[in-house]
């Protein structure tokens, strides 16, 4: 994610150019002393060392200085210059959430209460936690609670105990089935929705991104921008968000992951808590009806043939590699962003970049998609012709 969309120009608060500083240096020396310093002298080489210690310090300066703009700020940096937004911190590593169903032996006379707390497992590994009391009444067998992953890492950096976040991800209905803590009159447990929501700590780029963003979200009167930034709030794993009306009083609210993934329930359900079921007051307009979705996916196919210069005979083996590397880098670039066109010319452009001399695309052809949607990949069938002179 590149910070400089804004076209901002490129600055240095101190030079760091050595040529100037090092003529500087012995045109002075030789003006305290009258003595001529020509190359090979030994006073010359240790002013050319004093020269390289300035430079040094002179860089180190620079990058500091750059650390309080928040385009260039990385780190603690990035962090201390949310106050001058809306003070909004770094999202923290965010534990998976799923939904777990509960059946009982037998239907009992009157509700059973299954306490907050109850811990289920995959395999013995990754524990989770239901987040509330589940009351199943009288005369059925079963109910649905919402649970949280429990289980923690020491942080690499800070060694302070986080969630495994991402790790816990993807474990699909039926797949969790394993209970710790066994109750009266269990019979079975399993998971009804697909874990998600597990994400690291957010990362600079998408901090910054989200940073920038933050003025939007003063305003009450439901704009695209305040939509987009407070559904960014709800994981770091959102990478898109798009924002739109199809007809007055309607908000219809697109949400994308990273690396093309499109969410599931549990994470549509947490971005609309916070849009409008009143996680947070004041983002929604009183008379906004809230929709949160996936984007529509726009399929699309990867058929092409290739060659490879003959001077470059000798790489062979290495170019279809990085073909092979750049067809999926496309794959990525064309499913990470919603409203990207379909555009095989950047194909073209990653393959050139790999070593190939010329490509016959049959598809994808160039075309033009909705805002809302987002190109997805079926199949691919890359073909390699052989050599091809110049």
């Amino acid at each position: 994610m590149s910070r400089d969309a804004n076209n901002f120009p490129e600055i240095s608060f101190v030079d760091t150019s050595v040529d100037p500083l090092l003529s500087s240096l012995v045109l002075a020396y030789e003006k305290f002393t009258g003595r001529t310093l020509f190359p090979g002298d030994p006073t010359r080489l240790f002013i050319n060392w004093i020269a390289d210690i300035i430079i040094q310090e002179r860089v180190i300066i620079n990058n500091t200085a750059k650390q309080n703009v928040p385009r260039f700020a990385k780190g603690k940096f990035l962090d201390s210059l949310g106050e001058l937004f809306r003070d909004e911190g770094r999202l923290g590593a965010r534990a998976a959430r799923t939904k777990l169903r509960f059946t009982l032996s037998m239907p009992l006379p009157a509700t059973h209460v299954i306490p907050q707390g109850i811990r289920v497992t995959v395999a013995g590994d990754i524990f989770f936690a239901t987040t509330e009391n589940l009351g199943i009444p009288a005369g059925e067998l079963t109910g649905e609670v919402e649970a949280v992953c429990i289980t923690t890492e020491p942080d690499p950096v800070t060694g302070e105990e986080v969630t495994i976040g991402a790790r816990a991800n993807g474990f699909v209905p039926g797949q969790i089935t394993q209970i710790v803590d066994v109750f009266p009159n269990f019979h079975a447990v399993e998971n009804v929705t697909t874990s998600e929501g597990g994400a690291a700590e957010e990362e600079d780029d998408a901090y910054w991104l989200r940073m920038t963003e933050s003025m939007e979200s003063f305003s009450t009167a439901g704009p695209m921008g305040a939509y987009i930034y407070w559904a960014r709030t709800a994981s770091p794993l959102i990478s898109d968000v798009r924002a739109v009306s199809p007809e007055p009083g309607i908000a219809d609210i697109r949400v994308l992951l990273q690396g093309g993934e499109l969410p599931g329930e549990e994470m549509l359900k947490k971005v609309y808590d916070i849009l409008a079921d009143g996680e947070r007051d004041g983002v929604r307009p009183f008379t906004d009806l809230v929709y949160v979705k996936p984007p529509d996916p726009f399929y699309y196919d990867i058929d092409l043939e290739y060659w490879i210069p003959r001077p470059r005979a000798n790489s062979e083996n290495l170019i279809k590699r990085r073909i092979v590397a750049a067809t999926e880098q496309y794959r990525t670039w064309q499913s990470e962003r919603m409203g990207r066109d379909i555009n095989p010319d950047k194909i073209t452009f990653l393959f050139k970049e790999a070593g190939m001399k010329r490509a016959v695309i049959t598809s994808p052809e160039f075309t033009v998609i909705k805002p809302t949607e987002v190109g997805i990949c079926r199949n691919v069938n890359v073909f390699y012709r052989g050599l091809e002179d110049e």
